[in-house]
């Protein structure tokens, strides 16, 4: 019974301290995957990350348990030409935003071995410097996203670098060598 006594205030220390790095845990709001057509191997999952935390966060890296292979992305256009490459990480300085859409940072999801279906959820796990952060996307139809980009444009600010034309049909995701190649571009 003593040992107890210690025991609790030691527990609630712990809780307090629990509590406040969890009100201090990144924010994800816009989440969405967009439905790919059947067959696909190759989907990209879209949200944006705040930052609430006073230090940078840094995203190393991504995970899902319904996806074989999964990382993060930035496609850009240089020289007129679409780019994709993989980072290693991504840093969010602290208070800010970075929304990972179509045509700037995004999340790949690759060797799809099952259809995502338009109203259920994929699980991805985030791998930051403040530890694993686990995110549950919606998967919605073209349509609906669509709707979502529509009512989103007025509210895009300088880190949402969306650039009409990026596209990753054609893009074999599962060839290592093609993956390299592009990677060293």
């Amino acid at each position: 019974m003593f040992k107890f006594s210690f025991a609790l205030p030691a527990s609630a220390l712990l809780l307090a301290m629990l509590g406040t790095a969890y009100a201090e845990l990144p924010q994800v709001t816009d989440g969405r995957i967009i439905q790919p057509p059947p067959g696909a191997k190759v989907a990209a999952a879209y949200f944006t990350l705040t930052n609430t935390h006073n230090q940078p966060l840094i995203i190393r890296g991504v995970s899902s348990e319904d996806v074989p292979h999964t990382s993060l992305h930035l496609s850009s256009v240089v020289d007129d030409v679409a780019r994709m490459e993989e980072q290693k990480s991504i840093t969010i300085d602290a208070g800010e935003s970075l929304a990972f859409t179509h045509g700037s940072y995004h999340v790949m999801l690759m060797g799809l071995t099952e259809p995502l279906t338009a109203g259920s959820n994929l699980a991805l796990v985030l791998d930051t410097s403040e530890g694993s952060l686990s995110i549950n996307l919606p998967i919605i139809t073209p349509d609906e996203a669509d709707t979502m980009d529509a009512q989103s444009a007025d509210s895009m600010t300088h880190h949402n670098m969306k650039q009409e034309g990026m596209s990753h049909d054609g893009m074999d995701h599962d060839d290592e060598d093609a993956r390299k190649k592009m990677d060293h571009q």
